[in-house]
């Protein structure tokens, strides 16, 4: 132990230098001083790139700012084709802004590439119209190995494997797991984080995984998804949220998730807050929050609440009893 406090020291130092140098660059990625058109979406998923890349790499000060920068933005504009566009864009011209050889920006593009397991159209760090445009992911696999696209094979009730499998085909797949392989469901939910670090509905489902198994990674998980929620909504939530448009499902998932977890933490009221908005976003109430409201007036803990299953007729007399004595629901289609 006798060297530990100067290590520390010399461990604290470097992240120092590590975090100013994090701030240098993006400084450098993001100003307009560069002559790089770029719009609110490429600022964000630009800095979404580094970050990404900040998070898992150490030692980033050893390498100069520029030299960072430019390797961003060339890794940036190959992935979305700017390049091709705007010479501007070019690996030499970018080279050439930050006074950084061409040799040098490839090799640290290599080694984003490597590290964040970057792959052509990825939805993490592509714009969403080049994300949607990747030849193969409509495209799907016969057994008997033929190609065609999803919707034929859907149509004529053919079996299929994607050639290129879609966060979304994660996401279902470990749904289907979900009680029956627990660690293979997981597993699957982690692999679209891969794909995209910020796929609420992937930590819905690890949330819902661990419900049951670990409090404390159910909470991880589902606050991580609130949280993404909000920042997705830039803290204001829309008027409606209605559960018939598929979009707005991860985000009532979330919301459903974060207030259980509240409740049986015995945080009643912010549980019944969080209930009463969802009531609001979704006057339907396809999720059956008005029983969790209903349950919480009758002075129920979440361990005491009924079975959906089994205590139905309990539960709307519930309903009906607290309804009619706070107004806090009214059926709408």
């Amino acid at each position: 132990m006798k060297g530990f406090p100067q290590r520390l020291g010399l461990k604290m130092e470097q992240e120092s230098k590590d975090t100013v140098c994090y701030n240098k660059v993006l400084e450098l990625l993001l100003s307009r001083k560069t002559g790089l058109p770029h719009t609110e979406e490429d600022a964000e998923k630009i800095k979404k790139l580094w970050d990404g890349y900040f998070k898992k790499r150490k030692n980033i000060s050893r390498t100069s700012a520029k030299a960072w920068a430019a390797s961003v933005l060339w890794q940036y504009s190959r992935l979305n084709f700017l390049w091709e566009h705007d010479k501007k864009w070019a690996q030499k011209s970018i080279g050439t802004l930050f006074g950084v050889q061409p040799k040098a920006i490839g090799d640290k593009c290599r080694e984003i590439t490597a590290l964040l397991k970057i792959k052509d159209w990825d939805d993490r760090f592509c714009r969403k119209s080049v994300a949607e445009s990747n030849p193969l992911k409509d495209m799907v696999m016969l057994p008997s190995g033929f190609i065609l696209t999803r919707e034929q094979a859907a149509s004529k009730g053919i079996p299929f494997m994607p050639l290129k499998k879609t966060k979304e085909d994660y996401l279902y797949e470990g749904m289907e797991y979900i009680g029956e392989d627990d660690t293979r469901a997981i597993r699957l939910f982690k692999k679209a984080l891969e794909m995209d670090d910020e796929y609420i509905d992937a930590y819905n489902g690890i949330g819902n995984v661990y419900f049951w198994q670990n409090a404390a990674k159910a909470k991880e998980n589902y606050q991580k998804a609130y949280s993404l929620t909000l920042k997705r909504f830039k803290g204001n939530l829309p008027v409606r949220l209605e559960w018939g448009i598929l979009e707005n499902r991860q985000y009532l998932r979330a919301m459903h998730g974060h207030g259980l977890l509240l409740w049986r933490e015995n945080k009643s009221g912010e549980a019944m807050e969080i209930f009463k908005l969802m009531l609001k976003l979704n006057p339907g109430d396809n999720q059956g929050i008005r029983y969790l409201v209903a349950a919480i007036y009758e002075g129920l803990s979440w361990e005491k609440m009924p079975d959906f299953d089994e205590g139905q007729e309990k539960l709307e007399k519930m309903f009906v009893r607290q309804n009619k004595k706070h107004g806090f629901f009214r059926w709408k289609e």
